[in-house]
């Protein structure tokens, strides 16, 4: 990985809202002042939302919810997450409103993780072990490792105003700078893999969730046809 300066600024935009206000907004690394605060953002709407965790239940299980803390605030100590913050007033202050966790993939080697007891861990990780069986991303771009996204939650007040494609285009000038050739993840709901169109994102496998649960042994309840990946190259 290259040298780089930490925590960068990636970006600056404003949308006009629907009472006629323009918000200002930054994309930015997350700083560590800032790390727990963006775990716990991840632990909040996301995980009740999404397509997978939904399914294995993990905001039911409070014992679930400290695993996943523990995994996502290993992943934020990469320093490869990135966030957008609300620019408050005269300036002085900032509100956090949407996180996009990243991390490095190699082909050759499965995620460091603490392996999961509960049942909604284990779900969890047999989902994710099933899909990074797809060699899409490695083989489409030529690459051994790439930057993968691990999770993306933009505040419910904050949506519709393209904040997640910001994220995304963020995201691939920081893998550019960290070094890497590619960026690319599991896109789990049709939300999600709208956004990743709208960023220039390229769908490169997809397979129906009756089919991947088929391949889970798990049942999936969402009005999400498929389960896609998404790369581009750096």
């Amino acid at each position: 990985m290259s040298a780089r300066e930490y925590p960068k600024v990636w970006s600056h935009f404003e949308r006009i809202v629907e009472d006629g206000r323009t918000l200002q907004f930054e994309v930015e690394d997350i700083p560590e002042s800032m790390w727990s605060t963006a775990v716990e953002f991840m632990l909040g709407n996301y995980i009740r939302e999404d397509v997978w965790w939904a399914t294995a239940g993990t905001a039911q299980n409070l014992e679930a919810v400290q695993e996943y803390r523990v995994l996502l605030t290993s992943i934020i100590r990469q320093k490869m997450s990135v966030a957008c913050f609300l620019a408050e007033g005269d300036g002085s202050g900032r509100t956090l409103v949407a996180v996009n966790m990243c991390l490095p993939q190699d082909k050759d080697r499965f995620v460091d993780h603490n392996p999961p007891k509960t049942k909604a861990g284990l779900l969890s990780l047999r989902m994710f072990s099933e899909a990074m069986k797809v060699t899409a991303i490695y083989d489409k771009y030529d690459v051994n490792e790439y930057l993968m996204g691990a999770g993306l939650s933009v505040a419910p007040e904050y949506r519709g105003l393209g904040i997640a494609v910001e994220l995304l285009k963020a995201r691939i000038n920081l893998a550019k700078e960290l070094g890497y050739r590619a960026t690319g993840g599991i896109f789990t709901s049709a939300g999600a893999q709208r956004v990743a169109d709208k960023a220039g994102m390229e769908s490169l496998y997809e397979i129906s969730y009756k089919e991947f649960g088929k391949q889970c042994h798990i049942k999936f309840d969402t009005d999400t046809e498929y389960l896609k990946i998404y790369g581009i190259k750096i």
